[in-house]
């Protein structure tokens, strides 16, 4: 399961201590990275660290949950409200708060409220990669993009700058030509299945290559590819025949 990279804003030490011992106790999906004692320090942390999910509390010295959220010019997260007081639903409604939770927080509505949480912000990536996807059917070869599921975010790169993907068991390790390196949860044959047509071949079991970014042919020690980052990739046996075919019509 996806973990929800989350905060938790509330100006209680006790407070924060008990929330934090429900959530690793009840909401494993829930990543927390951070907590923060005021608005001010909470502000901090959201530019920071770019959370997915907030647990805020509303009533704060210094500024309240709300002046939080009324400071930031766009709020790229999620809110649960954790509050003591019962006046405040609302005005909850009004942010568009995932829930809102009451103290003594109880651990059923916890639960769901994260549950909740944890729907829209998959849905929000899946709007993502959708968006991108359309986005692609107007761009060239040269501007197409592919979509990365990472462990804490969906990154997408640009598929001419892959240089090379290497199989690591299930996972693949995607290397980009600005020396950036990605594992990502997918195996090589779906990555061969997805890539084929954009000029990637498969070179061996375990690598796949960008035939566009080879910077040549090594006759030596059994014959090798050497890409344009100075990687070495090998060539199979049962591939050689198919690579030299690529390799001498490019």
């Amino acid at each position: 399961m996806e973990r929800i990279k989350s905060i938790i804003v509330d100006d209680e030490p006790k407070s924060r201590n008990n929330l934090r011992d429900l959530l690793k106790e009840y909401c494993q999906q829930v990543d927390l990275i951070g907590e923060a004692a005021s608005a001010g320090e909470a502000l901090k942390l959201l530019n920071e660290k770019q959370p997915e999910l907030v647990f805020l509390d509303i009533e704060m010295p210094g500024g309240s949950g709300f002046d939080l959220l009324k400071s930031l010019s766009k709020q790229s997260f999620e809110v649960i409200f954790v509050t003591a007081f019962d006046k405040y639903g609302i005005q909850a409604v009004k942010f568009c708060a995932v829930d809102y939770i009451l103290k003594p927080i109880d651990i059923l509505e916890l639960s769901r409220a994260v549950e909740k949480a944890h729907l829209q912000i998959n849905q929000k990536k899946e709007n993502q990669r959708l968006a991108e996807l359309v986005a692609n059917l107007d761009r060239s070869d040269e501007e197409k993009r592919l979509a990365l599921p990472l462990l804490d975010k969906i990154e997408f790169v640009i598929i001419n700058q892959i240089i090379r993907i290497e199989a690591d068991g299930n996972y693949s390790r995607i290397f980009l030509n600005n020396k950036q390196e990605y594992m990502v949860c997918k195996t090589l044959k779906e990555y061969h299945e997805i890539l084929q047509t954009y000029g990637f071949l498969r070179t061996h079991q375990s690598h796949l290559i960008n035939t566009h970014q080879i910077k040549a042919y090594v006759k030596t020690d059994g014959g090798y590819i050497l890409m344009q980052d100075n990687s070495n990739v090998p060539i199979s046996r049962q591939k050689k025949e198919e690579v030299m075919k690529v390799i001498l019509h490019n």
